[in-house]
């Protein structure tokens, strides 16, 4: 293989990951709104369920929620989750 198809192979993936996410967080807002439901998640949450589509990367994730301005919240248990609201 050579450069330029390892360019373009490269750009697919991460067209193919940014619709990914874009198709995850279609129905899910990163504050309240009416008609949504707070569903919490961690960044290996939200991986685990892409991971079915493909593989993800914690820091591609990370890098979208902070790109969309996606806060965070501790739980009760301590742990650090992204704020999440989803269309019921």
């Amino acid at each position: 293989m050579n450069q330029t198809e390892t360019k373009d192979n490269s750009s697919k993936t991460k067209k193919f990951i940014a619709k990914l996410l874009e198709g995850y967080f279609h129905f899910r807002k990163n504050l309240p709104t009416d008609g949504y439901i707070q569903e919490n998640r961690t960044t290996r949450q939200i991986q685990d369920d892409l991971s079915e589509m493909y593989y993800v990367s914690l820091e591609d994730i990370a890098n979208y929620m902070l790109e969309h301005e996606y806060g965070t919240l501790t739980e009760p248990d301590g742990r650090l989750v992204w704020a999440i609201w989803r269309k019921i």
